[in-house]
């Protein structure tokens, strides 16, 4: 048997036959993500890079925001992702914007932090001591080097570039004045290039503290010298030398994986054929540096780099600011080339042969014995469990660790959400060409794999808007029998018992899909102790083609597990966390649909429906029927919903139907439209409302409205349903509601996108409410920019979610503000292959 180390975890004490492979990758992201939670958002190019381990560079920001004027760094920043790009190779830039960190910036983005005149004002400069505050005061501002190894190396990002890092400052013997730069490169490994430390420094003194923090030092190239920025040479050696980017990336290799990682710091000299102008700009920094020492400026500590860096601009006219270009984009050439080669050493050396799974068999509970997760574990096992049954979850197949399993009994309980959603988690297939689509035989194009379903995709968009583990989403995943595979060869040792292929007992684990969806919940920043799992059944996938403009043409949805949730899991949910708002999509059954109106009835709390699809909806009218109270004065069954506009028809034609049905039915409904007084007033208003809002703004399209003869068919749900949200795609979202309060209007309101209807003072059930119009324009976005549109309705309503539970705290203002912000999600959504952009 081979030698084997203990690992030890709350009891776990397995001794594994194996050598544990790297973590790379999904795991990564899915144990950034979870660590940094709702803080970060990174872009779809970003994501999939990192969760298929291409090569990727981080970029730092505060070269945009304080480094170089406009329009210089707008281009300086599009350049270098250029150049990355060019290589092969996928540019990270990360700054914070509005108190969330960004990694991967769009192009508005990258315009608003390079500009003063955007709206984005007072930018900071974020090292790793201002992110906490930067982000608690929802602060914008450009990373420094510090700042960005930190963010960019918790995500599992290997290399960094920027111009030149901070050191020891002229004078640091008086002014303790030494960047934290350094002290970075000392606790974070990765890989770093620069065209060596800032010539205004103190070089010699730089390297010194380098050394005392244990960072490998080496120039890039054919010499020793260690670059003074401008200058090939600063006059010093650096302790090592790597020939070209294949040297480079073996020595990041070797280094990020030793016992303890550790980073290197890569000296790139300037480019030869700047070297003559770099040396006429070094004479202008040792004349700014004596001039400092003349006027006794070098004894102000932290006044003098800002005075040098001024000065030495004075006496180059600006040509030092060219030459800043040059060097940081020769830096983001070489550093593309070595990500190259480190991606394919790591590729060499783990392969992507043999078990498939072994990049998403892991998990930080695997890899990080002081990381908390909600696992319980025992000698040889993970369990969790359900009302019915206990799900095992082996920790000892070949060549793989443990994955992210919900527990509902672990020690690590994370605190009482304050939103639930109740529906179908799945993982989506996307099948997309450029091609004309052919019946009958296949099509070349592309296939996409995402995490999808209703309720998971309104999950991850309202858990963007709000303080971590605020959602938690109820769903099913699929379980199957598995033995785990020991080769003939190996043993494991658990407890001292050896386990091999003859006695391995059979156990049950996630399907394939629900690994995958584990993860991919863990990678979004969701909870996962609200999935359950269940035996036998498969997890829930829908396969969707869509045309070349990402348009649906058809798809297979095999959603049925989650039709066998049970109304006694559900009311225990609801009753035990007593949320400020449910949410439900019409996947589930009648009766549990039934069960969630009732219980929160009964409790006083908010509902949230989205209709999910035509066949669907009499799940949901039946359930409204039956829940339908007699007396006006009570609260509707329902108290949002999010319809399209045949949605919407379905509805109202079942309720119109059994409430012609029933006489009964009928009186109750008629007795509370009837005690809304709505008269010719209120008619009169609506009218004028839609005709002026039409008639002053040409890109308005409110037709529909009147043509679908929508607001009769709202008014004749209003004894079922207090709040609509009407989605009719490129003309609109209207809002249609009976406010519980005086509704007020916002100055900073469009007043023409919002007409208010008080209802009777003298009203028996509806003193001093309102009834509500509000009209919102879709973002506007280029058909060529649309990905797919699949997805984008569920962004909506998570983002309506999370604005209403904010509004609720006055967190967010007016309501059209954070409309707005969810709209704009969706804008991201439809220019993402991800079902939530």
């Amino acid at each position: 048997m081979l030698m084997i180390s203990p690992i030890t975890r709350r009891g776990l004490n397995l001794k594994v036959g194996h050598t544990l492979r790297s973590r790379r990758g999904i795991y990564d992201l899915a144990r950034g993500k979870q660590l940094w939670g709702n803080r970060l958002v990174i872009s779809e190019e970003v994501h999939e890079a990192l969760s298929t381990s291409k090569p990727i560079i981080a970029l730092e920001s505060t070269i945009i925001t304080h480094g170089m004027p406009y329009p210089t760094n707008s281009k300086t920043a599009n350049s270098l992702e250029n150049i990355i790009r060019s290589k092969g190779v996928i540019p990270a830039t990360i700054a914070l914007i509005n108190g969330r960190i960004h990694i991967g910036l769009t192009d508005s983005e990258l315009m608003q932090l390079s500009d003063s005149n955007s709206n984005l004002k007072d930018l900071v400069k974020i090292s790793r001591r201002d992110l906490g505050p930067s982000i608690a005061l929802k602060r914008s501002g450009g990373t420094t080097v510090a700042g960005t190894m930190y963010i960019a190396e918790s995500l599992g990002i290997k290399i960094f570039v920027t111009g030149g890092i901070g050191g020891v400052h002229r004078g640091a013997e008086n002014s303790m004045d030494i960047s934290a730069d350094l002290l970075e490169l000392g606790r974070t490994p990765m890989a770093v290039f620069c065209a060596g430390a800032k010539s205004i420094l103190d070089i010699p003194r730089t390297l010194e503290v380098l050394e005392t923090q244990g960072v490998c030092v080496a120039s890039y190239g054919n010499k020793q010298d260690f670059p003074a920025f401008y200058t090939p040479s600063s006059g010093c050696q650096s302790p090592w030398r790597v020939g070209d980017a294949e040297a480079a990336a073996r020595l990041i290799y070797t280094q990020l994986t030793l016992p303890n990682k550790l980073a290197t710091l890569f000296g790139v000299p300037i480019p030869s054929q700047h070297a003559e102008a770099g040396e006429e700009v070094q004479k202008s920094v040792e004349q700014a540096v004596r001039e400092s020492v003349e006027q006794g400026i070098d004894k102000k500590g932290k006044e003098v780099t800002p005075w040098l860096l001024k000065r030495v601009g004075e006496l180059t006219g600006g040509k030092s600011l060219g030459l800043n270009v040059n060097l940081i984009e020769n830096n983001a050439r070489i550093g593309a080339e070595v990500a190259i080669n480190l991606s394919e050493i790591y590729k060499s050396e783990f392969g992507n042969h043999g078990n498939a799974l072994n990049y998403i068999y892991s998990s930080p509970a695997a890899s990080n014995p002081t990381n908390e997760s909600n696992l319980i574990f025992s000698q040889d096992k993970v369990t969790f469990s359900t009302k019915s049954e206990n799900i095992t979850i082996p920790t000892h197949s070949s060549g793989s660790t443990l994955i992210p399993i919900p527990s509902s009994s672990s020690k690590a309980v994370l605190a009482k959400p304050t939103v639930l959603v109740f529906g179908s988690a799945a993982i989506d297939l996307t099948s997309t060409s450029p091609h004309t689509l052919e019946p009958r035989t296949t099509t070349p194009g592309t296939v996409f794999v995402s995490p999808g379903g209703v309720g998971r995709n309104i999950a991850e968009a309202a858990q963007n808007f709000l303080p971590e583990n605020s959602v938690q989403l109820i769903s099913l995943f699929g379980t199957n029998k598995n033995t785990p595979s020991i080769p003939k060869q190996d043993q494991i040792l658990i407890d001292e018992k050896i386990i091999t292929s003859d006695t391995a007992k059979e156990v049950e684990e996630p399907d394939s899909f629900g690994k995958l969806l584990l993860l991919e919940l863990n990678s979004a920043g969701l909870r996962t102790d609200g999935l359950i799992g269940k035996s036998g059944k498969s997890t829930a996938v829908c396969s969707l083609t869509l045309e070349k403009n990402g348009d649906l043409v058809a798809g297979v949805a095999d959603m049925g597990i989650v039709e066998i949730m049970s109304i006694e899991s559900v009311e225990q949910s609801i009753r035990q966390n007593t949320p400020e708002m449910v949410v439900f999509d019409c996947n589930l059954t009648e009766k549990v649909i039934r069960k969630i109106l009732q219980i929160c009835g009964d409790l006083n709390i908010p509902t949230f429906c989205d209709p999910t699809s035509l066949p669907k909806i009499p799940r949901l009218t039946s359930s409204l029927i039956s829940a339908l109270p007699e007396s006006p004065g009570n609260l509707r069954p329902l108290t949002q919903i999010s319809p399209n506009v045949l949605e919407l028809d379905q509805i109202y034609q079942l309720i119109n139907e059994e409430i012609s049905n029933s006489d009964e039915i009928e009186k109750i409904c008629w007795e509370y439209i009837n005690s809304l007084n709505l008269n010719t007033e209120f008619r009169n208003q609506l009218d004028n409302f839609l005709s002026k809002l039409e008639n002053q703004n040409n890109d308005i399209d409110v037709k529909w409205i009147k043509e679908n003869g929508i607001i009769q068919k709202i008014i004749k749900l209003l004894p079922f349903i207090q709040s609509f949200w009407l989605k009719n795609g490129s003309k609109g979202l209207i809002h249609f509601e009976i406010s519980p309060s005086p509704v007020y209007s916002s100055s900073r309101n469009n007043s023409r996108l919002e007409v208010t209807y008080k209802l009777d003072e003298n009203s028996r059930f509806h003193s001093g409410k309102s009834i509500k119009l509000t009209y919102y324009q879709s973002p506007k976005i280029n058909q060529n920019e649309i990905i797919s549109t699949t997805g984008a309705g569920d962004t909506l309503v998570g983002g309506l979610v999370a604005g209403l539970i904010n509004n609720e705290k006055n967190q967010y203002g007016h309501e059209s503000e954070w409309v707005k912000k969810a709209l704009e999600n969706v804008k991201k959504s439809l220019k993402s292959r991800r079902a939530v952009g």
